[in-house]
């Protein structure tokens, strides 16, 4: 307690030392300015009388010449001195004045206000209080020392709660009138809380615009970068301190698909635009972006800044432009089928005119097969019926008359009955279809070539090599076979048939070969019906049939069947009925 007593006594002394000094000088207008600083607002306002009487003896009232109305110094340097008062006291921006000690001396009411402390307490007391870097504010007092220009230091003020306040001080020595002479140096303290929350948005916005994978830069007045974000620098290479200060179009070698004039015209008139653009990154590759940018004018109106934002578009238009490739490859498939439908529909209608055409002539041959078959039996069986019935009367007239039968006779009739089975048998096998499979193949072959109807001779040759395992292709071989046979009989006036089996490198070939007219003396017989049923018998088995006339002479019917094992089931499926229900009937008749 006493010690507090004695610390309180010396800060009174030490307060009417320095008012006595400043009475002793108020005679200055620095002294009056210095004096009035210190003091409260109540007695700021008007000085004391006794300073008053010695201001009236020193400096007498002055007479103005223009009105001849007397002028007092003294009550215009108060009143001069009262305004600049006012304007510290009243100022925006909190000032202090302290010594070499950092001692505040002089305080405004912003100070006070700022560092939440009344202004009475603030006068004597160490800023070093209020200051929560101290060693910055001893740098910053050592650079006041040592310096006379103005110093400026952020650092972080403390208020009385403890409350900190991000500051910069910008002192200016001066001198004291009032300390004879003493050094003082005028501090402004200016608050940075409102810049540094300003600073920590900005930061906060650049972070999220570092987020976006997109390029955003801005560009000045002149077109020079300012602001370059990491989405930048990950699509075009550069860093952005490569990239600050340099002009857009020069960096990125700028492709527009438009005049630069046309686009700043619309950018100025829209305060937008967008479009496609071609940039050039670090490393040499060249991309297509989507631009958007969006113009930014000051006060006046003028241009000020430009945000630009590039989105790379470049694989997006490659995938554009291998659609477009694929839609005209996809027309011209289109286009193409379009035309092989129409050939086919075109082809379909001359095969069905065709097959009309086949109807006709397979009737009229039905009829005429059906004729010469009645006619054979006529004349063969008939024939051989007649006689027999013949010699069986005459036998039985004599049997009657009891007449000598001849055994001779019985024979004969028994021989024309004999005869007659047979003509009948052979007529039976050629109007009966038979079914072949794979094994009895060489056999029916055989027995085909060894028919008593036929009127030219045939033989068979086999070679070893020869095999086949579907039951379908030797039918259809056979058939194909006998269909040849029956046409060199019919047409060829041949000597002889051969039919050959024999096997190539990948088919198993049937030939069928004359030596016979050819088709220079009958060349219907390659067009004729009996031509079209044995292609159309290859192509059920996926063979291929060919018929020619060989140098020496005659006609071969080759079948090409490719050696592999056929699926019966798949042929099956794929079997088409060629002719209407009643054709096809006529011409199991026929063959």
């Amino acid at each position: 307690m006493p010690h507090r007593a004695n610390k309180k006594r010396r800060l009174t002394r030490a307060r009417h030392s320095s008012a006595a000094d400043r009475r002793d000088n108020r005679g200055s207008p620095r002294a009056s300015l210095n004096t009035t600083r210190g003091m409260s607002p109540g007695s700021r306002k008007f000085l004391s009388e006794p300073a008053k009487r010695k201001a009236a003896k020193r400096h007498p009232p002055i007479r103005s010449t223009r009105n001849g109305a007397i002028r007092n110094p003294k009550t215009e340097l108060e009143a001069a001195t009262q305004r600049f008062v006012d304007l510290y006291d009243f100022a925006p921006i909190a000032y202090v004045s302290f010594g070499r000690a950092g001692r505040i001396e002089e305080a405004n009411l912003m100070a006070a206000e700022l560092l939440d402390e009344p202004r009475d307490r603030l006068i004597g007391r160490p800023f070093a209080f209020y200051v929560a870097d101290l060693d910055l504010f001893m740098l910053h007092l050592l650079s006041c020392r040592t310096s006379q220009r103005q110093v400026k230091t952020e650092l972080q003020l403390k208020t009385r709660k403890g409350e900190l306040i991000p500051a910069q001080l910008l002192s200016t020595p001066i001198t004291s009138t009032t300390r004879n002479g003493a050094l003082l140096f005028q501090t402004a303290i200016i608050d940075l809380g409102e810049r540094k929350r300003h600073e920590q948005q900005l930061a906060e916005q650049a972070r999220l615009l570092d987020l976006s994978n997109d390029a955003i830069l801005v560009r000045d007045a002149n077109d020079r970068i300012t602001y370059w974000n990491k989405g930048a620098t990950k699509i075009y290479g550069y860093t952005w301190q490569e990239a600050l200060g340099k002009v857009t179009h020069n960096l990125l070698k700028t492709e527009r698909s438009e005049p630069l004039p046309k686009i700043y015209e619309k950018l100025f008139r829209d305060n937008y635009w967008e479009g496609e653009l071609v940039h050039t990154r670090r490393d040499g590759k060249r991309l297509t972006v989507f631009s958007r940018w969006v113009l930014d004018r000051d006060a006046q109106g003028k241009r000020s800044f430009i945000l630009e934002t590039n989105n790379d578009v470049t694989r997006r238009k490659q995938m554009e432009i291998a659609l477009q490739e694929s839609k005209k490859l996809l027309e011209e498939r289109v286009r193409e089928r379009t035309r092989d439908l129409r050939m086919a529909n075109k082809e379909l209608l001359d095969e069905i005119a065709r097959r009309k055409g086949l109807e006709g002539e397979i009737l009229e041959i039905s009829d005429r097969e059906q004729q010469r078959l009645g006619q054979e039996i006529h004349d063969g069986l008939c024939q051989h019926l007649t006689a027999v019935a013949f010699m069986a009367r005459s036998v039985a007239l004599r049997l009657k008359n009891h007449r000598v039968i001849d055994a001779g006779d019985i024979e004969k009739i028994a021989q024309l009955v004999n005869d007659a089975a047979t003509d009948t048998r052979n007529l039976s096998r050629a109007l009966h279809r038979i079914d072949v499979d794979s094994a009895g193949f060489i056999t029916a072959l055989e027995d085909l070539v060894d028919r008593e109807i036929w009127r030219i001779p045939c033989r068979l040759e086999v070679k070893p090599s020869f095999h086949i395992e579907d039951d379908v292709a030797a039918g259809e071989l056979y058939r194909i076979a006998r269909e040849a046979v029956i046409n060199a009989n019919k047409h060829s006036e041949a000597r002889e048939i051969v039919i050959k089996l024999e096997r190539t490198r990948s088919e198993m070939v049937l030939r069928v070969i004359d030596d016979g007219v050819g088709f220079s003396s009958n060349p219907k017989a390659k067009r004729g019906l009996g031509a079209h049923i044995m292609g159309y018998r290859a192509r059920l088995m996926g063979a291929r049939l060919e018929i020619d006339s060989p140098k020496r002479g005659g006609t071969r019917v080759s079948c090409y069947l490719p050696d592999r094992r056929l699926q019966p089931k798949e042929r099956k499926n794929n079997r088409t009925q060629p002719f209407p229900a009643r054709i096809v009937k006529a011409l199991a008749t026929l063959i």
